[in-house]
């Protein structure tokens, strides 16, 4: 299984600032993002969506939200080995995408979200349309 970095996620109240930061710095810029039922903003550089910003109102100053990896392997194989893991976790698609999001809690706090197609659908535990924000 190859793994491929993804994308950075940030929890913020106004994605403002870390737009206009990760454009000054970086030269990203804000692009297309899926029908979330929350707020939030992607950028870009060229074709790959390097930054997600979750806009949340419970959140004073930005934080680092998760850590995202993709890989080309089927999600019910990443799913096996992250149950064997035992760790805690959370499994979503994405809206209007069909990419299937598995959320893992490692120790210490941090999110990883491992994204991957899938041959057949999973077991999902998360449903955006239901819930306010990003799995936590």
């Amino acid at each position: 299984m190859t793994w491929h970095f993804d994308h950075l996620a940030f929890n913020t109240h106004d994605g403002a600032p870390l737009q206009h930061l990760f454009g000054d710095l970086l030269g990203l810029q804000p692009g297309p993002r899926p029908p979330f039922p929350f707020p939030g903003r992607w950028l870009y550089q060229g074709d790959q969506a390097l930054v997600h910003v979750i806009e949340r109102g419970d959140v004073s100053e930005p934080i680092l939200s998760h850590i995202a990896l993709y890989t080309d392997s089927d999600a019910a194989v990443v799913l096996q080995r992250v149950q064997a893991s035992g760790l805690p976790h959370q499994i979503a698609q994405v809206p209007e995408d069909g990419l299937w999001q598995i959320f893992v809690q490692l120790p210490g706090g941090l999110l990883l979200e491992l994204d991957a197609p899938a041959a057949q659908p999973l077991p999902s535990t998360y449903h955006y349309q239901n819930n306010a924000g990003a799995p936590a």
